[in-house]
């Protein structure tokens, strides 16, 4: 018997088990594979922390808590997942809009960002042509280690006396008085709990059908790059970036001497049980084609390695945090849409607080099983 169950071992579940772990609660943490594999919307290298949210504040405000929660993360365990090196946003075309509002928003909260034309951006990024103008967050944001970070966090739980169960694929929820009794896997182990937290990622409508807002999986294709020049594309002579208007987004070198790019741009539904690593020659012309157009100088650099990334989408883009309905122990985050993980740590305090005293001090409604979404057209 456990004080709390999580399913799911990505970089949500993992920060949950973490939370509890410290809270001395008697913690199971499941997975159907492992944590932080190469199938999770937690696997890969690197994720994004960026400030901007297109006037989005509350996200904002979340990103600020969950960067310095990061950091003391890294300081406790003596590690750097988090390489704070700022962020450059640009454009191909004056008034894109998402730059604009992002702009405009982080100025508002507070923060500093560099406006730069289309003559500073050659100046400081001789790297890109083409680009319109942007800005610079210098001095916050960056990006996370996203699986090393994520194997971290299931590591430092179990340190702290969780138990991880991996190839324990949940499959069904037993029940009784309008509560969650026990979570049952596919080879027939029983984990009976006081509270059960679901942090499935895209496996989350397979293993919960009925959840009243729809999440579905999809999919965008990274890309591993090894440059030739490599100091003109490291940290400080580039940071993470994006041309927003173009969907593409990368970083400097981080890992085995390369760098990465991603097309952000969300495709069809997609199998979260698929082969992610199986060649994909569409989306690699595709990538070429930027590159010759925006930074010609890695046009034809080596592909060191490619994979495809899944999302958990929502319609409007926005999470799925609260309680299961009908169960009063029980509690979900899902819908992550490709902009999640810098949140992890933080989610991970929040579903913490809900499965030990069903309530957090964070307003939820935006992220609620009741709400009606309103779809966008590009994801947060």
């Amino acid at each position: 018997m456990y004080d709390v169950v999580i399913v799911g071992a990505g970089v949500m579940g993992s920060a949950t088990a973490y939370w509890l772990s410290r809270a001395g609660k008697r913690v199971a943490l499941l997975d159907k594979h492992q944590p932080g594999h190469v199938g999770a919307a937690s696997g890969d290298e690197s994720r994004t922390i960026r400030y901007q949210y297109r006037g989005q504040d509350v996200y904002t405000e979340m990103v600020v808590e969950a960067a310095e929660l990061w950091k003391a993360f890294d300081a406790q365990l003596g590690t750097s997942f988090y390489q704070e090196q700022g962020v450059l946003c640009m454009q191909s075309k004056p008034d894109h809009g998402p730059v604009v509002a992002g702009y405009e928003g982080l100025c508002r909260l507070g923060f500093e960002p560099l406006w730069l034309d289309s003559l500073d951006l050659r100046r400081r990024f001789p790297q890109f042509t083409n680009v319109d103008s942007g800005y610079l967050h210098e001095r916050v944001g960056g990006f996370v280690a996203a699986g090393p970070a994520t194997r971290a966090l299931a590591q430092t739980s179990e340190e702290l006396g969780a138990t991880v169960y991996t190839e324990a694929e949940v499959v069904e929820f037993r029940e009784s008085a309008a509560r969650v009794s026990a979570a049952v896997t596919r080879d027939g182990r029983v984990f009976e709990a006081d509270a059960f937290v679901v942090a499935t990622g895209s496996w989350t409508p397979g293993l919960l059908p009925d959840l009243p807002i729809r999440v579905w999986s999809s999919a965008a294709r990274l890309h591993y790059l090894r440059p030739t020049d490599r100091i003109a594309y490291s940290f400080p002579r580039l940071c993470p970036f994006a041309v927003v208007d173009t969907q593409f987004y990368g970083f400097p070198v981080h890992w085995q001497g390369s760098m990465k790019l991603a097309d952000d741009m969300i495709g069809a539904p997609f199998n979260p049980d698929s082969n992610r690593e199986d060649a994909d020659p569409v989306a690699l012309a595709k990538l070429r084609e930027f590159l010759r157009m925006y930074i010609p100088g890695i046009a034809d650099a080596e592909v060191t390695y490619s994979k495809t990334c899944t999302y958990a989408m929502t319609v409007d883009s926005d999470f799925v945090i609260g309680q299961l309905p009908g169960w009063a122990n029980a509690f979900v985050a899902t819908g992550f849409s490709g902009h999640g993980f810098k949140f992890g740590i933080l989610i991970g305090q929040i579903l913490s607080d809900l499965a030990i005293g069903g309530a957090t001090r964070w307003d939820l409604s935006r992220f609620s099983l009741n709400r009606t979404p309103t779809p966008v057209v590009e994801h947060w």
